[in-house]
């Protein structure tokens, strides 16, 4: 009966590294299905396009770090945020942002307004 118990409780560690396994696999498979339909859009001059709706996601979710390297004037945040609006000006978006950020930050600016004033201020 301590035999079968031993292997029970085997199984339930392999079911359960097995689920554990399986989702990770699934987020991963996740992350990499929306960042290849990312790239399939070029830009975000609709806001129905799935690219404004990552934009604006994005800065919802990183906000805090977005905000200090928008300060400094650049980072791996606003290079991503860069890539999402994908904008037509010449000038990088963190010495932008930078010069900006007062009017793209400004109290009580929820994400929709951030993405809306980077892009139609340098489109």
């Amino acid at each position: 009966m301590g035999a079968a118990i031993t292997l029970l409780g085997g199984c339930a560690a392999f079911t359960s590294t097995t689920n554990v396994a399986a989702d990770a696999a699934a987020t991963i498979s996740h992350g990499i299905s929306k960042a290849s339909r990312a790239s399939t859009n070029a830009s975000v001059t609709d806001p129905d396009v799935p690219r404004y709706a990552q934009a604006v996601e994005f800065v919802g979710s990183q906000r805090d770090q977005l905000q200090r390297e928008a300060a400094q004037g650049g980072g791996e945040h606003v290079d991503t945020l860069a890539q999402l609006l994908d904008t037509s000006d010449s000038t990088p978006l963190g010495p932008w942002l930078q010069t900006h950020y007062q009017q793209v930050f400004g109290a009580d600016r929820d994400a929709t307004a951030v993405v809306d004033d980077i892009s139609a201020r340098r489109s």
